[in-house]
């Protein structure tokens, strides 16, 4: 598969209030190819909505290198960006917040075709009413202002405005999490068709293993602004090599009520991402953490077949926080 995103060694670091420096995304790299979705997971505050918009250069790195289509956009000038803006869209996690309350649903969808095509205003509105059946919104509706549609309705709104250029690549931050659990599974439901539609590539930001397990191809565990496990959805679902990965999925409700819970409670606090130390962020509240997971950051390294994850406990067998 031909890689749409390409990021390499990419790091995003923000002065302190009263001093310091902020390591929000530390040294992270990956490959996302078209139609691949890649869940982005961790707890909040571990860099996942920063390295997002790093991704789509919504905010600029402050090292590594972002490549997209082939090119290079780490350092592109805002005039260069503008015009691939068009190929690469962002789905928010707040849709009420996302949208100009001062227009029209169908004003909303229009607005990118505008900005990016060259269609006439007769040709945008037939397109805007297209793009809004698509993503089940009757025409009449259309004419609504966001404040009299639903948190699912202004959500199909922001879908409708980012797939209306044919983007290579969406990144979505939790598109979900503000919306009821029925609504929710019609977004997903609507997410999963398009992806086969357009063939686009997905950054899938997410805290919901649930939608996790559902949308993602691969997945890729964030902990204070590291990568430390990534691998096939399933593989990290089913065998999770980094004692913070085992953590979060033992919190995972299966489907069947019947299946024995086994819940890993860490304790403690995630370390403060000012002025990092060395070694393993999560050694403080790692149950099976030695002397020397302190010393120094552990490389990701290769566990099985496209496998990999940051613990040095891996090689001796003592990663399993199960016994």
């Amino acid at each position: 598969m031909t890689a749409v995103l390409e990021v390499e060694r990419l790091s995003k670091r923000f002065a302190a209030p009263g001093g310091g420096v902020i390591g929000a995304v530390n040294d992270v790299s990956f490959t996302l190819a078209a139609g691949e979705t890649l869940g982005l997971v961790g707890e909040s505050g571990s860099g996942k909505s920063t390295l997002g918009r790093c991704a789509l250069r919504l905010i600029a790195p402050t090292e590594g290198r972002v490549v997209f289509m082939g090119q290079d956009i780490s350092t592109a000038p805002e005039s260069r960006m503008r015009a691939m803006r068009k190929h690469m869209q962002m789905v928010f996690q707040d849709p009420w917040s996302a949208l100009n309350p001062r227009m029209t649903a169908r004003d909303l969808i229009e607005e990118p075709l505008m900005l990016h095509t060259r269609l006439s205003r007769a040709e945008r509105r037939d397109e805007a009413t297209r793009l809004g059946l698509r993503v089940r919104l009757p025409a009449a509706m259309l004419d609504r202002y966001p404040s009299e549609l639903s948190g699912g309705q202004q959500q199909r709104v922001c879908i409708a405005r980012a797939i209306a250029t044919k983007p290579a690549l969406i990144v979505l931050d939790e598109p979900t999490s503000s919306l009821d659990l029925s609504v929710r599974a019609g977004i997903l439901d609507l997410l999963a068709e398009l992806k086969e539609e357009t063939g686009a590539a997905m950054l899938f930001i997410t805290h919901d293993l649930g939608t996790l397990k559902l949308m993602a191809d691969r997945v890729m565990v964030m902990y204070l602004g590291r990568v430390v496990e990534q691998a096939a959805a399933a593989e990290v679902f089913d065998r999770p090599a980094h004692p913070y990965t085992q953590a979060l999925m033992s919190a995972h409700l299966p489907a069947d009520p019947s299946v024995k819970l086994a819940r890993h409670v860490l304790k403690g606090e995630i370390p403060s991402p000012i002025n990092l130390p060395p070694g393993c962020g999560f050694a403080s509240r790692c149950p099976v953490a030695l002397p020397a997971c302190r010393d120094a950051q552990p490389p990701l390294d290769e566990v099985a077949a496209g496998h990999h994850a940051a613990c040095i406990r891996v090689r001796d067998g003592g990663n399993r926080i199960d016994g």
